[in-house]
């Protein structure tokens, strides 16, 4: 059944079957989180707030985006929300002087060296590209879909992808020729 399918009986009344689009989103939409925020816990309480946040606003839901677009970006800004409420506590702790650091994204999905390689070249770009290059090739969405994802034009999305690749195969490079000594292309 098609999505837009399951948000017309949901509408209709039959509510049950909003766990059709959970079922149908909720790995892939982890995934993506773990991209943002690293923390197991955060990711699960986050993607639980965007599929609620969802269901609540659905019929604010605009046809002319695919649902995955809209739901990506509602978790996307929520995780932003917590990250940005994560910095402020760091800042009040560190104003005690007892900074508690948080780690980054650290979940590895591969165990090859290659992947880890990757992985590492990955985090040293900016987040934008990184998100870019994350949702068009490994959650595979269309450029209009990034684009209502990180609530830019579409010929942004464009750009942080051609920009992103470049960077990336910069930073490959100088690991190889330099064997990771340094510092990453940033842009």
């Amino acid at each position: 059944m098609e999505d837009a399918e399951v948000i017309r009986q949901v509408i209709a009344g039959h509510h049950q079957q909003y766990a059709v689009l959970v079922q149908r989103y909720q790995e892939p939409l982890i995934h993506f989180l773990c991209r943002i925020l690293g923390s197991e816990e955060d990711v699960f309480d986050c993607a639980q707030d965007a599929f609620l946040a969802a269901y609540r606003n659905l019929n604010r839901y605009s046809k002319e985006y695919p649902f995955r677009a809209w739901l990506y970006a509602i978790a996307r800004n929520r995780a932003l929300d917590l990250l940005r409420k994560r910095r402020k506590e760091v800042l009040v702790t560190s104003d005690e002087n007892t900074v508690d650091h948080q780690p980054g994204p650290e979940e590895v999905l591969l165990a090859k060296e290659q992947a880890i390689l990757l992985s590492e070249v990955l985090h040293e770009l900016p987040e934008h590209y990184t998100q870019a290059l994350y949702l068009r090739y490994h959650q595979e969405l269309s450029y209009k879909e990034i684009a209502v994802v990180l609530e830019v034009p579409v010929s942004r999305v464009k750009t942080y992808i051609h920009r992103g690749k470049e960077k990336l195969r910069q930073n490959l490079e100088r690991r190889e020729t330099h064997g990771g000594e340094g510092q990453p292309a940033m842009d």
